[in-house]
């Protein structure tokens, strides 16, 4: 892949306009006025795109959300992404890393190959680890300090936000640091894609196929991408066969198992599970506390342990919402005291519960998805929740489903008694009122899934559920 030539109708003293130029057209004039317009700084030379904030939260936030956006104004302007340096007046931050051009014809001495930019904060070492990703963490070391010694593919799976790409750049940079003499590449199945399709217009395969599988660890994240792309799914096939072979390390994740990747050919279901499949899990309450006391501290931002453990309670199932969550309270807490409002912890206590407001269901979920999701958690039916039986499993998440039915539907107690299978007013009354009790003393409940026994907090089942009903 070669390195685009800047276009001649533009010259380089036009960087920074034209650059700002473009970030407007991407995120809208209203974010650029209020992120990137004076007091901001601009600044561009050899190749770097030098930003310098008013303030230290400023600078976090635009490095936060708004890195991509910039490398992708600056790679429309010059054809290629920019290093891109924020900081602020006093306290420079570190440059964020630029995507390398590389050659096919790179010897095998070359080092190192990274097409895409990997995040800073994305290392094993500032991976939370807790019981829902234990086994998916440890596989990830494994790989990246003794790659082909045990599983040949790694296939790390899970929900959207779950930390899975955190993973796998996490995997590159331990290679990378332990292996400095071999070769990786990380991409995305768009990228693989995209990149095969680009090759056969141009009739260049043979240098796609040399450039993929000299690499001695290739990581691909969302390969669920490769759905109904048959050409795409062969391709990859071959370059997983002849990598095996060759006795290289292949790394994979996707939104599902194998299995469930709509319209995967049998052959290649069969290769991504013939290694280690571990499963990513939403965290638990202790893991989301740790989650937001380490992106609190890398932020430097000082939030109590009781607000933050307030925002761990919120119906959220990623990592990627709870830090959603932290930054809007932050930020709210933040213009608060630009304005001069008090600036005790109360400030921060009010801006939590504009988020808790926030997280409120815009639409009130319907008693029947209550009733779906509920039976769902617990490997039941809902016809067997809403009937007769009443084995201990059952009667609990009966009893959770009336308390999530009363909280967040807006029903009355007999017209949800009527929704579970015409039971009176009381037996709600009774169901509500268990469950509250139950939470308030940290009760744990027990019950066989489909991956085995579980044991967990009622709270914990109940954030969950919530959480699988804001997704739908």
């Amino acid at each position: 892949m070669s390195v685009l030539m800047i276009e001649e109708t533009y010259a380089l003293s036009d960087a920074c306009p034209t650059i700002q130029k473009l970030l407007k057209a991407h995120i809208g004039e209203t974010r650029f006025d209020q992120w990137f317009a004076a007091p901001t700084q601009w600044q561009f030379a050899d190749s770097t795109l030098t930003i310098r904030a008013a303030n230290a939260f400023s600078a976090n936030w635009i490095r936060t959300k708004f890195s991509d956006d910039l490398r992708r104004a600056g790679e429309e302007f010059l054809g290629f992404p920019p290093t891109i340096i924020i900081e602020t007046s006093d306290t420079p931050a570190a440059p964020l890393p630029r995507a390398k051009a590389i050659e096919s014809s790179a010897p095998a001495t070359a080092g190192a190959i990274a097409e895409t930019c990997l995040n800073n904060r994305y290392t094993l070492d500032e991976f939370v680890v807790g019981p829902t990703n234990q086994l998916a963490y440890r596989c990830a070391c494994s790989v990246a300090e003794q790659p082909r010694k045990q599983f040949n593919p790694l296939f790390i799976y899970g929900d959207c936000g779950l930390g899975k790409t955190h993973l796998l750049q996490g995997i590159c940079r331990r290679f990378q640091a332990l292996h400095s003499k071999k070769k990786w590449l990380y991409l995305t199945g768009e990228q693989f894609t995209n990149d095969y399709l680009e090759s056969i217009r141009l009739h260049r395969t043979d240098a796609f196929r040399r450039r993929i599988r000299q690499v001695d660890l290739l990581v691909v994240d969302d390969v669920h991408f490769f759905m109904n792309k048959k050409h795409t799914q062969e391709e990859f096939l071959h370059t997983f066969n002849a990598m095996d072979a060759s006795g290289r390390q292949v790394v994979l994740s996707s939104d599902c198992a194998p299995r469930g990747i709509a319209a995967l050919t049998d052959a290649l279901s069969t290769r991504f599970c013939s290694g280690m499949v571990a499963r990513i899990d939403s965290p638990d309450l202790p893991m989301r506390l740790d989650i937001l006391r380490k992106l609190a501290a890398r932020r430097d931002w000082h939030v109590e342990d009781i607000l933050l453990m307030q925002l761990a309670q919120q119906p959220v199932a990623s990592v990627r919402e709870l830090e959603g969550l932290l930054l809007q309270a932050v930020t709210a807490a933040e213009m608060c005291r630009s304005h001069a409002f008090d600036d005790s912890s109360h400030v921060m206590q009010s801006a939590i519960r504009g988020v808790q407001d926030r997280m409120n269901f815009s639409t009130p979920p319907g008693v029947n998805r209550i009733i779906q999701a509920s039976a769902e958690y617990f490997s039941i039916t809902p016809e067997i929740l809403s009937g007769s039986a009443k084995s201990r499993v059952v009667s609990t998440a009966r009893s959770i489903a009336m308390y999530l039915a009363r909280r967040h539907s807006h029903m009355s107690f007999p017209d949800i008694g009527r929704a579970f299978g015409g039971r009176n007013h009381s037996t709600v009354i009774g169901a509500c009122q268990r469950v509250e009790s139950q939470l308030a003393e940290s009760h744990v409940i027990s019950w066989t899934a489909a991956d085995g026994i579980r044991h967990q907090a009622i709270a914990e089942a109940v954030h969950n559920i919530t959480a699988q009903l804001r997704r739908r």
